[in-house]
């Protein structure tokens, strides 16, 4: 029969001293003074043993883990690790652990994910539900988990929120398609039941008819958030009897595949079709052409959703909810 392993423990490094257990944890706490040698000998059985203090308990006694779910929509997509990155750095310069899920979208995976960190009983959330209303998420995580969204404002939901200004940044490439005399526009959105797909599209059409530019609903398709998604949805558009002039996409890795469809028919980007990617992921300048993207600030993104659910754990479910909104802006390459 196997034996069970057996964790080293603040009594085996005890015995090991030759000091009480008490001595030890004020040894290492730090909260009272032990004479030098008696430290010495303590911090040696500690490496010897490879002690590690249980967080298990430490938690149940602060009623605190230092942990912070982090639950991604796609961690293959090179916008996500950025933001995973951000929120790593800030909360690890405060002796928190991040843990991340990757959810796909997926309302059942949002679900399982949402409730198993909740039950491992982490600090707080930070998480952009596609298929979950913030509302769902907000009844999950109980009414005082720190809960950062980072979708669309949850409204009169009790949450914080980290969002972007989609509408300038979307603006800004109607404008500068129109001044090259380019109206016809098509729309490459998210899948069709997803947050971010949604919003990103009734943004399009509130800058188009800020800037009477009319929306033709066989312009705009619909796909996965993925290269191969967007190569099949601008290949529906290509198809068209009379195709758009330049196509908008809701991310980067869809307009690297629309790229890929407009060369497979023949055509040339920019000549025949402009394609507008949004995310500026490090691969929109390495494809050729550059892509023209909107830059959403991943970064800044993280940085924030981390400074803000650390000031939610902080000041607790009482303190006014936040809303905090970063800028997004074009940036203008090679493919339109």
């Amino acid at each position: 029969m196997s034996r069970r392993f057996e964790r080293p423990s603040i009594g085996s490094v005890a015995a090991a001293a030759g000091v009480s257990r008490t001595t030890v944890s004020h040894a290492l706490s730090g909260k009272r003074s032990v004479s030098a040698e008696t430290r010495r000998r303590i911090m040696e059985a500690v490496e010897e043993q490879n002690y590690r203090p249980n967080m298990v308990a430490k938690s149940l006694r602060s009623q605190r883990t230092h942990s912070v779910a982090l639950l991604l929509v796609d961690i293959a997509n090179p916008y996500y690790p950025a933001v995973a990155r951000a929120v790593h750095d800030v909360l690890a310069a405060e002796g928190y652990v991040s843990f991340i899920g990757n959810t796909d979208g997926d309302a059942r995976t949002e679900r399982m994910l949402l409730e198993e960190m909740v039950a491992r009983g982490v600090d707080g959330v930070v998480m952009q539900p596609m298929a979950l209303s913030a509302a769902e998420v907000r009844r999950i995580a109980g009414p005082t988990m720190p809960l950062v969204i980072t979708t669309a404002h949850p409204g009169e939901v009790p949450a914080d929120s980290v969002l972007t200004d989609d509408f300038q940044g979307l603006s800004e490439v109607v404008d500068h398609l129109t001044r090259q005399g380019i109206r016809d526009l098509g729309f490459i959105a998210g899948p069709r039941d997803t947050a971010t797909g949604s919003m990103r599209l009734a943004t399009y059409r509130a800058v188009a008819a800020a800037a009477g530019t009319e929306v033709p609903e066989h312009w705009i398709e619909y796909a996965p958030f993925g290269r191969e998604g967007g190569a099949a949805a601008a290949a529906r558009l290509l198809a068209r009897a009379d195709p758009p002039r330049a196509i908008l996409c809701a991310n980067d890795l869809i307009a690297i595949g629309a790229m890929q469809s407009v060369r497979e028919a023949g055509l040339r980007v920019p000549e025949d079709v402009a394609i507008v990617g949004f995310d500026d992921i490090e691969t929109a300048q390495l494809v050729t052409p550059r892509l023209t993207t909107v830059v959403n600030p991943a970064s800044a993104i993280g940085d924030t959703c981390a400074r803000t659910i650390l000031w939610r754990v902080e000041n607790g479910p009482d303190a006014p909810y936040r809303r905090v909104v970063l800028p997004t802006n074009l940036v203008v390459r090679q493919s339109a």
